[in-house]
């Protein structure tokens, strides 16, 4: 009887053991997810970093200033900003689109704004992945200049505070 019962009960602590086990790497996964795949989010926007290739194509003109917004189909706040864009049609605006689903998000873009999904956004967010949507890049000659993240990048008014960080480098001076 107690050798039966010593053998239900290392079963039962290994049983134990396993779930335990199973539980961690759930958390271990899901911040990882969270986290931009393993990969910290603030390592990867850094004022003064030269931004890929993948996304420096997409600029229609990487030499003037640029508002890059990262979006996901999924996030709620990125289409109450997408309807905010209107307001900067004079301005180079260019939207990376996360997600399966971007019909809508990209309906509600307004002409002005060179917006990329599928195959093009994948390719951006494998060599720079955000965490955190919506994410927004000023550039200028495929740098960054300034970035803003959730609720610093989630209204007209934010971008335009954005936007003020530029720094008017005259013509003869650029690289």
């Amino acid at each position: 009887m107690e050798r039966v019962l010593a053998v239900v009960l290392v079963a039962a602590c290994v049983v134990l053991t396993v779930a335990f086990l199973a539980c961690l790497r759930g958390i271990a996964e899901l911040r990882l997810r969270l986290t931009g795949r393993g990969v910290d989010p603030s390592a990867q926007l850094i004022i003064g970093r030269k931004l890929p290739d993948s996304l420096v194509s997409l600029i229609p003109d990487a030499t003037q200033d640029a508002l890059l917004l990262f979006m996901s189909s999924t996030c709620g706040t990125c289409h109450g900003l997408a309807a905010d864009l209107d307001k900067f049609a004079d301005r180079q605006t260019v939207a990376i689109i996360a997600g399966d689903s971007t019909t809508e998000l990209l309906a509600m873009l307004p002409s002005h704004v060179n917006a990329y999904d599928g195959e093009r956004a994948k390719a951006v967010d494998a060599d720079l992945p955000m965490a955190l949507w919506p994410t927004v890049v000023l550039q200028r000659d495929g740098f960054m200049v300034a970035v803003a993240t959730g609720s610093d990048a989630d209204s007209a008014a934010d971008l335009e505070v954005l936007w003020e960080q530029r720094v008017d480098v005259p013509e003869g001076m650029r690289a």
